[in-house]
C-alpha cells in the first residue's frame, strides 16, 4: 500500500489495501478506460464494482470490508457505497453520468 497506516494490519487487509490503491491510481486510471467509463461526472465509482474484480476476490468477497480498506487510504474518498481517487478530474470522461454523490462540506474549524 501507499498509505501509511498507524496500526498494523492483519495480511488481507494488507494486500487488499495495496491493490484497491493499485486500481485507484494515476498509473492504472491512464490506462484503464473499463474503469474511466464507469466513473460520473464527478469522479465516484462505485465500490461493488471494484469488489466485483478477480483480483479483490482473491482476497475477499466482502463488499462491505473493501469499503472498509478503501476508508484506510490516504489517497481516496469514500462517500456510502462510492470512492473517488485524488486527481480524478483528469481522468472523467466528457461522457460521463452526472454525479448522484452530493460533496459534504468540510467540517468547521474551531478558531478562537
Amino acid at each position: 500500500p501507499q498509505s501509511t497506516i498507524p496500526f498494523p494490519l492483519d495480511p488481507t487487509r494488507y494486500w487488499l489495501l495495496g491493490q484497491l490503491e493499485y486500481y485507484l491510481s494515476t498509473q492504472n486510471m491512464a490506462q484503464d478506460f473499463f474503469l474511466r467509463q464507469r466513473m460520473d461526472a464527478r469522479g465516484w465509482i462505485p465500490i461493488p464494482l471494484i469488489a466485483s474484480f478477480n483480483r479483490v476476490k482473491l482476497f475477499t468477497h466482502d463488499t462491505q470490508l473493501v469499503r472498509d480498506v478503501l476508508a484506510l487510504s490516504q489517497l481516496v474518498q469514500v462517500r456510502g457505497s462510492m470512492v473517488r481517487m485524488g486527481g480524478w478530474e483528469q481522468f472523467v470522461l466528457p461522457d460521463a453520468q452526472p454525479s448522484t454523490v452530493e460533496d459534504q462540506p468540510l467540517p468547521l474549524v474551531y478558531q478562537p
